[in-house]
């Protein structure tokens, strides 16, 4: 197809509008980078890691095609004091919400939410990969001490900076940076549950201890170091390697992973 001056000249001032419409369309807030979801998944030894970033994917869909309804609300909870687990109970009941009817976020009952669905898809014998993906992802995001910390000011300045903490911009390919990133994390294989109730317990010092973290990094106001990062996502992959377990989930051991007991 041909184009004379005048129609591109057109054309241009259309790019540009499109893409302001894009870019000024509403966004949520990530969680860590696609490199360290995959980089969690991957050293909790789920052999499906690379559809560890199918949740904002996922969220992305939704927003090109102005679908109303997405899972938004399931990577974040905006605690405004220490979780409980009369907010796992509340949450649950908000599974499947909008960001109109539930602004807070449900992610602790996301994740409990998912981790029953994911076992009992397991106990069936079905395809399960995308199950882990999913729940993975979300216990990837418990993690991040803003998605865990109302949305202020302090937050949307530096949530895309701290989102981008372990990030390895060195690497051509991002399974890559997140190969590198698995090395520095840390597993503790000792980690068991035996019922659900020990899983949420579990669930709820994580969160805990992101809601404190995100306090500290207000207090001083200041963004996560790599150390603290990496001590964040371990938590991380550490519940989803005990929750993969616990669901009969098969653990795909990666010698390149730190270990411990």
């Amino acid at each position: 197809m041909k184009f004379n001056k005048k129609s591109k000249l057109l054309i241009v001032p259309a790019m540009l509008a499109s893409f302001g419409a894009l870019s000024l369309a509403p966004m949520q807030a990530e969680a860590w980078t696609d490199q360290t979801h995959m980089a969690i998944e991957r050293a909790a030894g789920f052999s499906g890691y690379q559809n560890a970033c199918a949740p904002d994917v996922s969220k992305t869909v939704m927003t090109i095609n102005k679908i109303k309804k997405n899972d938004g609300q399931g990577h974040f909870f905006d605690a405004s004091k220490a979780p409980t687990r009369a907010d796992v109970d509340t949450q649950l009941e908000e599974i499947g919400m909008s960001r109109d009817e539930c602004p807070d976020g449900y992610i602790l009952g996301g994740i409990v939410n998912a981790t029953r669905k994911s076992k009992a898809w397991t106990e069936m014998g079905k395809f399960d990969d995308y199950n882990y993906a999913i729940l993975g992802h979300y216990i990837g995001d418990l993690s991040m001490p803003l998605h865990m910390s109302v949305y202020d000011d302090f937050n949307r300045k530096h949530h895309l900076n701290i989102d981008q903490t372990l990030n390895r911009s060195d690497v051509k390919w991002d399974v890559d940076g997140a190969a590198l990133i698995a090395k520095e994390i840390k597993v503790d294989d000792s980690v068991r549950f035996n019922n659900e109730e020990e899983l949420i317990n579990y669930m709820l010092k994580i969160a805990n201890e992101s809601f404190e973290k995100a306090q500290q990094l207000r207090k001083e106001n200041r963004e996560l170091t790599h150390e603290e990062g990496i001590q964040r996502v371990s938590e991380s992959a550490t519940f989803f390697r005990a929750v993969m377990r616990y669901c009969g989930k098969k653990i795909t051991v990666d010698d390149a992973v730190n270990a411990v007991q």
